[in-house]
Order: structure tokens, then C-alpha cells, then sequence
């Protein structure tokens, strides 16, 4: 049988919700590579926080980071693909948020750090190594923004659509977490990041199972040839997924894949 792209979203599918790599999990994924299939990881994560999450896997394939706006190889340790949003549509996008959301908080992850504006609130434990500045106007120039983070009052499921609605066409908008939006340009998003890491490997979407648990797995689920849900995921994508399994607290992931290995696919 040719041999399968399996692809999984970190937080809330293939991590625990102590966001740790259970040992049953990283057996399951060391399987599936034995069995000759290729398991990648997609998520908004940047390569800094993916890195000791792929070493407990075992994995020294790549990652696709940052909601599809690149990827990493973590074998050749370099950046293989990345499509930042250019610097005068960031700058427009800038404008058209100050504008639409006084008192808005931004962020943005330009390879290789991340930048967060003063007043930006985010748990230490998730930014110990980002720059604070005052304002992204003055971090810009030609090499961009990789993804835009937005954040104001409320939590994000309240201010997405207002997000999305304020900014002209060229971007994408998603959810990953309820303590904020993120921005890419226009056409980039897990299933695109994922499309172009499978054509390098001579595979496609049919070829393709992917696990998600969040509206910003949507695309990459719907590409998937076979997409499959955890069961603590958010209600859009319990509807849109092919398949359900057990939650991330019990190894959901996991069981999928010893059943896959199993039945010898």
C-alpha cells in the first residue's frame, strides 16, 4: 500500500491537556513511521515551541508552524518553505485594526522571534523569549510579518469576526486559542502549508489523514483525504470531520494510530 501522510495539530489533539507527549503517543507515532507512512505536525506553534515537542516524538521530519506560513525540517534543522505577509499589506492591515479596534494589543511571529507590543497579555510560559516593543509600525520593514496575532478586550470568538471584518481582502483569519486572532495573508493556512510539504514528497490529499481539534484545522481537515476529530474539539469541527476518536486526554490520537498499524494500512 503507498504510504500515508499523517498529519495532527498539537494542542488540544495529539498533546495532552497538561500539553505534554504521552508515552502511548509517542509509540503510536514511532509505529506509523516504521510502518513507512510520513507523520508530520501542523499547528500555529512557531519552530522555538515545536522543537522539544518533536524531539519527544522522536521526530526529525518537518513541521508545518505558524498556521501554514512555514515549515521546518527538523532533520536538516532549516526553514524549507515560508510566506510571510509582505510589508505594505501588513502595513495596511496595521492601519485598518488601529482604526476599527482602539485599544487593540498586537503580535507577530517574523522568523525567527517573536515581537509583542507592551501591553500585549499572554502567559510567560508562552513568550519568555519574545521582544516587547511599543509598536509593530516601528519592527516593519521588507522582510514582513510570518502571522499577525490580535488581541482586545473579551476573549478572541468575540472580536474574530469583527477582526476579519475590518480587514481588506488578502488575509486569512483564524482561531487557535481563545486569547487571540491570527492573521496570514491571503491562501495560506494549514492545508496550503501541507499541500506544498506533500507535492515535495510526491503524495496528495488522498493520501492524507489529518487530526484537528480547532476552527484553524478546518482547511487542513477539509483538504485531508481522511480527517478525523478529537473528541473534546470544538463543535465545527466534531461536524466537518470524517471521523471521531477518543479525546487528547486519553491518547485519542494514539489509539487511531495503533488501529491504523493494525490493520496493516
Amino acid at each position: 500500500m503507498k504510504p500515508l501522510l499523517i498529519v495532527s495539530d498539537l494542542d488540544g489533539t495529539l498533546l495532552d491537556s497538561r500539553t505534554r507527549v504521552t508515552d502511548r503517543t509517542r509509540e503510536a507515532v514511532q509505529a506509523v513511521r516504521k510502518a513507512g507512512h510520513t507523520f508530520v505536525i501542523a499547528t500555529a506553534r512557531p519552530v522555538r515551541d515545536v522543537r522539544p515537542i518533536a524531539e519527544a516524538l522522536g521526530h526529525t521530519g518537518i513541521a508545518v508552524c505558524g498556521n501554514g506560513s512555514l515549515a521546518y525540517d527538523f532533520g536538516l534543522d532549516e526553514l524549507v518553505d515560508h510566506r510571510p505577509i509582505a510589508q505594505d499589506a501588513a502595513r495596511t492591515a496595521l492601519a485598518a485594526l488601529r482604526g476599527g479596534m482602539p485599544g487593540v494589543r498586537l503580535g507577530t511571529e517574523r522568523w525567527p522571534e517573536l515581537l509583542l507590543e507592551d501591553d500585549f497579555a499572554l502567559d510567560p510560559l508562552y513568550c519568555a523569549d519574545a521582544r516587547r516593543v511599543r509598536a509593530l509600525e516601528d519592527e516593519l520593514d521588507e522582510r514582513g510579518f510570518g502571522k499577525l496575532i490580535v488581541q482586545a478586550d473579551g476573549t478572541a470568538p468575540d472580536y474574530h469576526r469583527t477582526v476579519a471584518d475590518l480587514l481588506p481582502n488578502g488575509f486569512e483569519v483564524t482561531l487557535s486559542s481563545g486569547q487571540f486572532c491570527e492573521v496570514t495573508r491571503a491562501g495560506v493556512d494549514k492545508a496550503t502549508g501541507l499541500a506544498r510539504l506533500a507535492a515535495r514528497l510526491g503524495l496528495g490529499s488522498a493520501d492524507t489523514i489529518a487530526f484537528g481539534d480547532m476552527p484553524n484545522d478546518l482547511p487542513m481537515l477539509a483538504w485531508a483525504g481522511r480527517s478525523v476529530a478529537v473528541a473534546n474539539a470544538h463543535a465545527e469541527v466534531l461536524a466537518a470531520a470524517d471521523e471521531v476518536t477518543f479525546s487528547h486526554d486519553e491518547d485519542g490520537v494514539a489509539r487511531y494510530l495503533e488501529r491504523l498499524v493494525g490493520a496493516g494500512c
